[in-house]
């Protein structure tokens, strides 16, 4: 003779086992939800220019970067927030009295910093440097663009003392 389960089903393991994994993915899909209403979409530019306009005038800054041979090199001073930043060109060119140092986070828009890096004397071997400052010292990681008029290097920082920015690579292009 065999022996039937007297318990009620609420009180089994495996109905519950199987009640929790779709409820899981509910609970889940909840939370994705909230998370998508509570944040903005950070793909937006310029009010008056298309994402494709924007995306053209980084291209043709970047390639403007490549063919000058530029490269910047960027200390940081990470208790005084002070930024100097020394050019390196393969050509001759003009070079702007301001630029500006933008650093953007990689998921929040909203924590993007912009420095104005000022044109300073030369340096004693004739190199100009640019100086710029930090309201506070940022930490983890960020994506670096320093740019001008018509050109623009890139790279990422991650809170180092010092750091290199080049331009895409004709790859990158």
């Amino acid at each position: 003779m065999q022996q039937e389960d007297t318990l009620p089903w609420y009180r089994q393991f495996w109905p519950w086992f199987l009640i929790f994994l779709p409820a899981t993915a509910v609970v889940a899909g909840l939370y994705t939800l909230w998370i998508a209403v509570q944040s903005q979409d950070s793909l937006v530019v310029d009010a008056g220019k298309s994402v494709m306009e924007a995306t053209e005038e980084t291209l043709l800054a970047e390639r403007r970067a490549l063919q000058l041979g530029l490269s910047a090199d960027i200390g940081i001073n990470l208790e005084t927030g002070l930024i100097v930043a020394r050019l390196d060109s393969a050509e001759e060119f003009a070079t702007p009295s301001l630029m500006l140092l933008e650093l953007s986070h990689p998921a929040f828009q909203d924590r993007d910093i912009g420095v104005p890096m000022a044109n300073s004397r030369p340096d004693a071997d004739g190199t100009a440097t640019w100086s710029g400052h930090f309201a506070s010292v940022p930490s983890g990681r960020w994506y670096v663009v320093l740019k001008a008029d018509d050109w623009r290097l890139n790279g990422t920082w991650s809170g180092e003392a010092q750091l290199t920015l080049r331009p895409a690579s004709e790859d990158g292009i």
